[in-house]
């Protein structure tokens, strides 16, 4: 009785003793909760046809119920409904569109769709293009037989090695192999003949320059991914990238006469190299400017060859060579002294005797041992003379003038190319007097170039290869006044006028045109310390014409043989000559009273113009009429050394 009345009080809904047989073990039979009891059974033949349970352990389902339930699946239907509908819009909006060409920024196109800016000199005339060309690539897995392919290109393509090629094709590991860049229109014919699967000719740029070694230290060169290494390639890489063209200051007439002049140069006087480079300082409207028109380093290089090229001939000696100049820079040492008004070109200086500095111990070459003007002092080329110049300056007084002559910080010009200057920390009275003769300070030849230029104009530009004298930016620089004096400017055209008329500097005159200059002669420093005696580096810079210069110019010879030890017996006439070929070019009218005289002397005298003794006659001529090229001058009788 008792067993049976926990049965009905216990197992009704199904649990623990739910349909227990009599005599069998009990077992549990899980209760389902309201959640589960209402789940609706889909079958799969009907889709999501709904189901509504037909029993429920708790009772039936309320009407309220049953109707909310359809409304979720209805609208569960309608949202996957919806879906399905855009999807397929889409798909037919896509489908029915006409196709839009692709409009990628430069910045998006892939680097072989553009092609490389060109490079146009001065004048419109072109030193750099980019071609197209071909180069032949290998997918070794698809390569049918390798040692076909490794016996037969090799005929086509010389130096190439077959059993390097077979040893690329054969490896399972590649899917690409560069076999020849850069191919010529008729290797890339033949091997497109051959007809070998697995090879491909893809079309790419290669950068050539037609006038070969014309100007390589200007323009540089490129890798075989067209990316800038040197030269104005490397400097403005990102805007010849772009496909955007470069417009140089060169121009391609004066750099052929510059390097021809360069090259004689170096050759008559067996030097280790030599180099130049001219700057515009007027443009033909008679603004200032500063454009390089003219740059040659040599020994160079062929640009199209540039892997090729050694070390020494990549050099670029005008923009990253750093040179003590020697007597160059006593140009700066007297104009330092004409700003600040501690002398005039008629001040006395003594230099009759050697200057003892502690250890040191200045002297003349080929001394005068006499009372000089300042005149005299540049004339002759002084060391003594320079040095008591600057004393009277002081060195503070020498480093202002010289940091506003741009010559104690770096020079971009706008060449990846840049020399450092070499200044003393310590600025003492030792320096003082060896900087004033150029000694104890290095800088670049481009550096020299451009403070030579101020002392012709009064202004204070950075040099520039662009065309206009725009720095790399593109904003246009304004002048810096250096010296604002015109008489001061008339004072240094003098003395420059008298280095070329009566000084060493007489072998570049030009009849017809007033030519200021300075010579310089260096002995080189040894890797040990210490200088040199046998080894020079010498030197001429001068302006044309010397009042209102066009153009400044200047050439330098390292280690010339004896005989041609100093820059009035190489470099100045080297200067000359190129000057004379300067005029021609760009039309410098020559002051015709004065050639028509000197010619009318050369028939009675029976000589000629290109005689060696050409430079002693317009000397005499120039001193008796005491004038140059029309410009007055004071008539002398002296002869300088340096």
């Amino acid at each position: 009785m008792a067993w049976d009345w926990f049965k009905r009080k216990k197992a009704p809904q199904g649990g623990f003793l739910a349909d227990r047989q009599p005599g069998a073990m009990p077992t549990f039979t899980p209760r389902r909760t309201l959640v589960q009891a209402r789940r609706i059974k889909v079958p799969t033949s009907l889709g999501f046809q709904a189901v509504l349970p037909t029993e429920n352990p708790r009772g039936p389902l309320g009407i309220g119920e049953a109707g909310a339930l359809l409304v979720r699946l209805n609208l569960l239907m309608l949202l996957i409904l919806a879906a399905f509908t855009m999807v397929a819009g889409r798909l037919a909006f896509v489908a029915l569109t006409p196709a839009m060409e692709p409009r990628p920024s430069l910045r998006e196109m892939p680097r072989e769709a553009l092609r490389r800016g060109n490079i146009y000199d001065r004048n419109g005339i072109l030193l750099a293009a980019t071609l197209e060309v071909y180069s032949l690539s290998a997918d070794p897995q698809k390569i049918l037989d390798p040692e076909e392919v490794a016996e037969k290109l090799p005929d086509i393509l010389p130096g190439l090695s077959p059993v390097n090629l077979l040893t690329q094709l054969t490896d399972p590991r590649r899917r690409f192999v560069w076999i020849k860049r850069r191919l010529t229109p008729e290797q890339a014919a033949r091997v497109h003949a051959l007809g070998l699967p697995g090879l491909e000719l893809r079309s790419e740029f290669v950068r050539v320059y037609p006038h070969q070694q014309l100007a390589p230290h200007l323009l540089g060169a490129v890798d075989v991914d067209n990316n800038g290494l040197a030269g104005v390639e490397r400097a403005f890489n990102t805007t010849l990238n772009r496909g955007e063209d470069l417009q140089l200051a060169l121009d391609v007439r004066l750099q052929e006469r510059l390097r021809q002049r360069v090259a004689e140069a170096m050759g008559v006087s067996e030097a280790k190299a030599a180099w130049g480079v001219v700057l515009k300082t007027r443009t033909e409207a008679g603004l200032p400017t500063r454009e390089i028109v003219a740059l040659v380093s040599l020994p160079d290089f062929d640009p199209n060859h540039f892997g090729q090229a050694s070390a020494d001939s990549r050099f670029n000696r005008v923009t990253q060579g750093s040179y003590e100049m020697g007597s160059t820079f006593k140009l700066f040492t007297v104009a330092q002294g004409l700003v600040n008004r501690t002398i005039t070109p008629d001040t006395l200086i003594d230099a009759r005797f050697p200057l003892q500095i502690g250890r040191f111990t200045i002297k003349d070459y080929r001394a005068k041992k006499a009372i000089l003007t300042v005149e005299q002092v540049l004339r002759y080329s002084s060391n003594i003379g320079a040095a008591k110049i600057a004393e009277m300056g002081g060195a503070s007084a020498q480093q202002d003038f010289l940091g506003k002559l741009g010559l104690l910080e770096p020079l971009y010009a706008g060449l990846a190319e840049v020399g450092q200057v070499r200044a003393p920390t310590n600025w003492g009275r030792v320096q003082t007097f060896t900087i004033a003769y150029g000694h104890g300070m290095s800088v670049t030849p481009l550096h020299m170039v451009g403070a030579t230029a101020t002392l012709a104009d009064g202004l204070y530009m950075p040099p520039s290869v662009l065309k206009g004298g725009l720095p790399p930016s593109g904003e246009r620089i304004v002048p810096r006044v250096v010296i604002s004096d015109t008489q001061i400017l008339d004072s240094i055209h003098r003395l420059m006028r008298d280095v070329v008329l009566n000084g060493s500097g007489r072998s570049s005159q030009l009849v017809g045109f007033d030519i200021g200059g300075k010579t310089g002669t260096a002995e080189k420093i040894s890797a040990g310390g210490g200088y040199l005696r046998d080894k020079n580096l010498v030197s001429f810079v001068a302006a044309i014409p010397m009042k209102n210069p066009d153009y400044v110019t200047l050439i330098m010879v390292d280690e010339p043989v004896k005989g041609y030890e100093t820059g009035g017996r190489i470099a100045a006439p080297a200067v000359g000559a190129f000057f004379r070929d300067l005029t021609q070019v760009v039309g410098l009218p020559p002051y015709m009273p004065e050639v028509v005289q000197f010619r009318q002397i050369l028939q009675r005298v029976r000589r000629t113009e290109s005689d060696p003794y050409t430079p002693s006659i317009l000397t005499d001529m120039r001193t008796r009429n005491g004038m140059a090229a029309g410009v007055r001058n004071d008539p002398v009788n002296d002869t300088g050394h340096d």
